[in-house]
């Protein structure tokens, strides 16, 4: 199918293409019915706007990018839901690229988002991302970029995510005052900003209560199911049964109760404290204790300080934000 341009509109309407283009962009140069009128036949020929032809003349797109490990996840899709919803509350449309912890795949997203003239930039980098250069250079582009969960604080950017470390504290503190002592961790990648956070904050809570765990007690490995599975494994092997575990993602912690499953080890016989979303614990016959991430405000914050510095003239100081969780465990 021919794709209709300006010219094929104008040409129906006699019309000239700088008047069409105008009349689109509600131009207060053009009539309102002369506007009416070009909008009317654009839907009829299934006319589309070409944003990067656009954005060379306004060099704005009202188009965003957001670059994510994984969708299926329930953090990720309530975070993603946070940005798309309140983006399009201020007429933003969202471009969507996954890049399923593979640090080439974000690269490669990075550049089609800067290709297609993006305004700005969400982000959450993935497992394997170390170094933030890639990233600096959108500065020199007049790209703004917003991290969000997991990023780079001293990259020059702001960075929007949750008090890991005293909310990882704060949840094995309630563990401890349950009666807990013998407390593993299977911790997330500490090249990971979250993942030394909340191993921190693990051991910020034991010291407070005079609790020494063997190193063979911490597992440290990846954010998923996988990594759950063969660091429980691995606990069991090198340490034994713990009292509970303290695991640093939702994901790793389904990871231990499949392992569970495969040893006949009894879900009951050891608590299991996860950072993350506790909506699935409905559907698991001995849930989890959890640290609550605010998902969705999450991403509605994240496209909001991006907004702000995106409309700011002069530029803005980047910050830090971190967003408070709220520690599920009731005895």
């Amino acid at each position: 199918m021919k794709n209709v341009r300006l010219e094929d509109i104008a040409k129906r309407l006699n019309l000239t293409k700088v008047s069409v283009s105008k009349a689109l962009r509600d131009h207060e140069d053009i009539s309102t019915e002369t506007r009416d009128k070009v909008k009317k036949m654009a839907k009829k020929m299934g006319y589309h706007p070409n944003l990067q032809a656009r954005s060379l003349t306004s060099k704005v797109t009202n188009t965003i990018g957001v670059i994510v490990p994984k969708i299926a996840h329930t953090f990720f899709a309530s975070t993603i839901e946070g940005i798309y919803k309140t983006a399009e509350e201020f007429g933003y449309k969202v471009i969507l690229g996954i890049s399923y912890e593979n640090e080439k795949l974000e690269k490669d997203h990075l550049e089609s988002m800067i290709n297609m003239r993006v305004d700005g930039l969400v982000i959450s980098v993935t497992e394997q991302t170390r170094n933030p250069e890639r990233f600096k250079k959108l500065k020199n582009m007049g790209i703004n970029l917003v991290f969000f969960d997991r990023g780079f604080s001293d990259a020059g950017f702001s960075y929007v995510k949750v008090a890991d470390r005293e909310s990882s504290r704060k949840g094995v503190k309630r563990m401890i005052e349950m009666g807990y002592r013998d407390i593993a961790h299977l911790a997330g990648y500490q090249t990971s900003r979250i993942g030394k956070e909340r191993k921190e904050g693990y051991l910020e809570a034991l010291e407070e209560a005079g609790i020494t765990m063997p190193e063979s007690a911490i597992v440290e490995g990846g954010f998923s199911e996988s990594d759950g599975s063969i660091g429980f494994e691995k606990l069991i092997k090198e340490y034994g049964k713990p009292e509970a575990i303290y695991a640093v993602t939702y994901p790793v912690g389904l990871g231990i109760r499949i392992k569970m499953e495969e040893l006949n080890i009894d879900p009951a016989e050891i608590p299991i404290l996860v950072f993350g979303e506790s909506d699935f614990n409905q559907y698991l016959s001995v849930p989890f204790y959890c640290i609550d991430q605010p998902n969705f405000d999450l991403g509605k914050r994240a496209f909001e300080q991006l907004k702000k510095e995106m409309e700011a003239e002069n530029g803005i100081h980047p910050e830090t934000i971190e967003m408070p969780a709220l520690v599920s465990i009731e005895t």
